[in-house]
């Protein structure tokens, strides 16, 4: 299993809606590659003041490394890269093989 972990501080004045369409474009990129175990995407939740202000972010777990190499190489990879990017001040993208 590899889970794929994206967290994002997110630009002042990100609205809701920008949100929401990141989140449909996520889910469906992730839902388009053979492998894909789950996808969960969604605003931290946490109290803890360890969450050095990331406030946005998505898991997908992947059945093999293969799969996460298929989900970067799809085209729609590129566009959902791009308007990670357009929304965010900072990413930071960390990948576990358990």
């Amino acid at each position: 299993m590899v889970v794929h972990v994206v967290l994002m501080r997110l630009r002042a004045g990100v609205s809701a809606v920008e949100l929401d369409r990141l989140a449909e474009r996520v889910l469906n990129l992730a839902e388009s590659i053979a492998g894909k175990d789950s996808c969960m995407i969604g605003p931290n939740v946490t109290e803890e003041p360890l969450s050095q202000e990331y406030e946005f972010g998505f898991v997908v777990r992947f059945e093999t490394r293969e799969a996460l190499a298929a989900y970067h190489a799809d085209p729609a990879h590129e566009g959902v890269s791009h308007a990670i990017q357009d929304l965010t001040q900072t990413v930071l993208v960390f990948d576990i093989d358990s």
